[in-house]
């Protein structure tokens, strides 16, 4: 709309306005408020072509943005994103293929699964089977075996009662807790063998005496008897003192020789040598067993007799006649013997150690598992007088 239509329109509106009518100079109007497009037409045409030239270069711009953004943005993402979308395709392919197949291994395991419970189930019926038999077994054989027993078991009580007896009389007699103790072991084996309830508390006494038994300090006397019975055929060869090796030669003796023409001087020459051989003279010995070869005989002798002596009361468990002939044979030692001989210093001190021995020592008492024997025995007697 031009401004003189827009002065047209106006001028109704004022009149309109008014009510009246309203008179206005065409000339002066025009030259009061002059219109800038009537004024200047060509500015405001190149005003309006610069705005549609700036709308399309943004445009222009707004599209090669547009553009790059779809070919170096959004493509590639689009891409990649479909790579993805076809990997993840696979990979659910390929995850569905091995569902398939562990589903298809744990119906299999499931059929063998069961199978094998069938298996088990039969075997579980065939076990309960062979333990009834088992125990239809075992009833016939208690019921035999209740028939033998009584027979069976009494004899038992006789061996086992018969080795007992003898463990305790050879403890009793002869001290010795080494055959008592197996004697003890053979009436427990034996009563083992048995397996009958019965017979437990006598096993049960049995093993508190061997253990009694076993708790002793035992000395080991026949080791000791072997020793003082080596030591007597070594006693020749132990040392006297030095003086009994002195050996004195004579003081002179006569050489040459007599031709068998001067016998006028072969009397004298035969007296001069009956001379020559005895030598007098005197000599203050310390002892003369020493010097006496015949003696020195005499004092091995004696020391053996004493060291077998030892060996007697050791077997014996005689502890004061064992101090007695240690104490004798270390005196010999001390007067007639070289006491730095390896030899003589082992004896002494193997009799030292002999006389500290207990030989005797306080044993328990295994009454107990014969009276266990005897009663069971006299039990078994009155319930067989009673059926």
């Amino acid at each position: 709309m031009s401004s003189d239509d827009r002065e047209q329109t106006d001028e109704p509106s004022a009149e309109a306005e008014s009510g009246e009518p309203v008179e206005v100079d065409a000339d002066e109007d025009r030259s009061a408020d002059p219109s800038p497009d009537a004024a200047s037409p060509e500015p405001r045409a190149r005003g309006g072509t610069a705005a549609i030239v700036v709308s399309v270069l943004l445009f222009a711009l707004l599209l090669a943005g547009a553009w790059y953004w779809h070919q170096y943005r959004y493509a590639p993402a689009l891409a990649a994103l479909a790579e993805d979308v076809a990997g993840t395709g696979a990979g659910q392919t390929s995850l569905a293929a091995e569902l398939d197949a562990t589903r298809a291994g744990i119906d299999s395991v499931g059929a063998e699964a069961a199978g094998v419970l069938a298996e088990v189930d039969a075997l579980g019926a065939k076990i309960d089977s062979a333990v009834q038999g088992q125990a239809d077994l075992r009833r016939s054989v208690s019921a035999l075996y209740e028939k033998e027993t009584q027979t069976s078991v009494d004899w038992v009580l006789a061996e086992a009662e018969y080795l007992v007896l003898a463990a305790t009389q050879r403890l009793a007699l002869e001290r010795d807790t080494e055959t008592a103790i197996a004697a003890l072991r053979a009436a427990d084996q034996r009563l083992r063998s048995a397996e009958h309830p019965d017979l437990i508390p006598i096993r049960d006494q049995l093993i508190k005496d061997i253990t009694a038994l076993e708790g002793v300090n035992r000395a080991d006397v026949e080791g000791l008897a072997l020793y003082l019975a080596k030591t007597i055929d070594q006693v020749d060869d132990l040392p006297t003192k030095p003086i009994a090796e002195e050996v004195t030669p004579f003081a002179t003796v006569r050489d040459g020789e007599y031709a068998a023409a001067d016998w006028r001087r072969l009397g004298y020459a035969i007296w001069s040598d009956l001379v020559d051989l005895v030598e007098v003279k005197d000599a203050d010995l310390p002892d003369s067993v020493l010097f006496d070869p015949e003696l020195r005989y005499f004092l091995r002798q004696n020391l053996k007799l004493e060291l077998a002596s030892a060996r007697l009361a050791v077997l014996r468990r005689d502890r004061a006649n064992l101090e007695a002939s240690a104490g004798l044979i270390k005196r010999l030692f001390e007067a007639y013997y070289d006491e730095n001989d390896a030899g003589v210093k082992s004896i002494k001190a193997r009799l030292d150690e002999a006389v500290t021995l207990e030989l005797k020592p306080q044993l328990p008492n295994i009454s107990g598992s014969l009276d266990v024997i005897r009663r069971q025995r006299a039990d078994r007697s009155g319930a067989e007088t009673a059926q």
